[in-house]
């Protein structure tokens, strides 16, 4: 019943298709207003598929929020390509299907028009104006592995890692300067190899595992010439985020089944050295149950705050309302938070089960801020199918004392 409400609210601000005074409109796109908290957001259509953001903590924005990445397919999750819009949002081209070039890429932190892809053993830098690549480096006989290439926080370095597990960072443009380091792991601590990365704070990566138990999951933070600057226990990186000057936002969920946990839901934020561990959203386990994941970002220019976006199971789902649910807030270092926008999007464990198109991983929201945080790009399912949208972030939403208030729709309150 709630998400038959949401989805007629939505659906008719859909329908008034409004207009907005600071970025132009495009085809293929409806503007609406947020129906719970007035958020200004762009959903982007496509009627004869999907339109997914990049997965976990890939950036599908430029270095100057003037283009944004996006990965369409078909509906039925084939002819999977990579496509270009503008800052706006507005489709530009399609630039590659995934036969030709890795949709695990990111984007150069100075040129706005160069982003960097592999296939296979081989690196490549691509230009999206011109449409070519420049093959960098191979790596054959060796492969690389599918967390892709990433950057440090100054640009001049990126960082891959091969199918032999050995990270390899090198000097950008002519990727001279190797460093290399296996990490040292305890046995049996198993690697997600999609997910280690450049962290974002000078030349840092972090690697996480975990026994397949759970009984031990530890997160590293190393420089990328190997050595150790920290370990975490009890706390794994996956889909968490970091600041620009070398802070850590991640969060605590319930282990328990759901049912009879008690916990709460804890969003934290520590420095990358261990120090100063502090939380700054603490939700009790009534208020949070339905909440089934959750993915924080943080604006690679932006220090003071950073961006979590919440994703419930479609099972069982209150009657009312009671954030958070589904919303894309905002979380300050202070504490404090502002709800920017609900996505409408929910994961049904049924649907999952019987492989159905919009139950996928690509359906979870996903939001990823423009490195200024001014424009946030999701994915949603509330249409039925997975789309992408932008969220335009106004100032005084980042600003509390401009008259945001904190606060849910009462019309939607329980």
């Amino acid at each position: 019943m709630m998400r038959e409400l949401v989805s007629t609210a939505l659906g008719l601000c859909l329908s008034a298709a409004l207009s907005f005074s600071a970025e132009r409109a495009c085809l293929n796109a409806v503007d609406y207003a947020d129906p719970a908290y007035g958020g200004r957001v762009r959903q982007l259509l496509k009627a004869d598929g999907h339109e997914h953001n990049l997965y976990y903590d890939r950036n599908p924005w430029n270095a100057d929020a003037s283009r944004m990445l996006g990965v369409q397919s078909n509906l039925e999750q084939k002819n999977w390509r990579v496509v270009l819009y503008d800052g706006d949002g507005c489709f530009v081209r399609e630039l590659f299907g995934i036969d030709r070039y890795d949709w695990r890429l990111a984007w150069d932190r100075r040129d706005p028009d160069t982003l960097y892809t592999w296939r296979a053993s081989n690196l490549y830098s691509y230009n999206v104006t011109a449409g070519s690549a420049k093959l960098l480096k191979s790596f054959a006989p060796l492969g690389l592995n599918p967390n892709g290439p990433s950057l440090n926080q100054s640009g001049d370095r990126i960082l891959v890692v091969t199918s032999d597990k050995v990270f390899h960072s090198y000097r950008l443009p002519d990727m001279s300067e190797e460093r290399s380091f296996a990490p040292e792991l305890p046995a049996g601590c198993g690697v997600s190899w999609d997910k280690p990365r450049y962290i974002g704070y000078k030349s840092y990566l972090f690697v996480s595992c975990n026994t397949a138990d759970m009984s031990e999951v530890h997160t590293y933070i190393y420089e990328d010439s190997g050595r150790l600057l920290h370990r975490f226990d009890g706390i794994s990186a996956g889909h968490t985020d970091f600041s620009p000057d070398g802070k850590w936002a991640y969060f605590k969920m319930w282990r328990a089944p759901r049912g009879g946990a008690t916990q709460p839901l804890e969003i934290h934020m520590v420095n990358i050295d261990g120090t100063d561990d502090r939380t700054l959203l603490s939700i009790p386990q009534r208020e949070a149950r339905y909440v089934h994941n959750l993915h924080l970002a943080w604006p690679s220019r932006v220090s003071p705050w950073f961006i979590a976006s919440f994703f419930p199971s479609a099972d069982n789902l209150p009657v009312g309302y009671a954030p958070p649910l589904d919303e894309v807030v905002l979380i300050r270092l202070d504490g404090t938070r502002t709800f920017l926008a609900r996505t409408g999007t929910a994961y049904s464990s049924a649907g999952r089960r019987s492989g159905t198109a919009q139950d996928t991983f690509w359906a979870q929201p996903l939001a990823r801020p423009s490195a200024d945080g001014r424009r946030i790009s999701f994915n949603s399912n509330r249409s039925g199918t997975i789309d992408q949208f932008v969220l335009f972030v106004d100032d005084g939403q980042i600003n509390p004392a401009a008259g945001v208030k904190d606060a849910v729709s009462p019309a939607l309150r329980r």
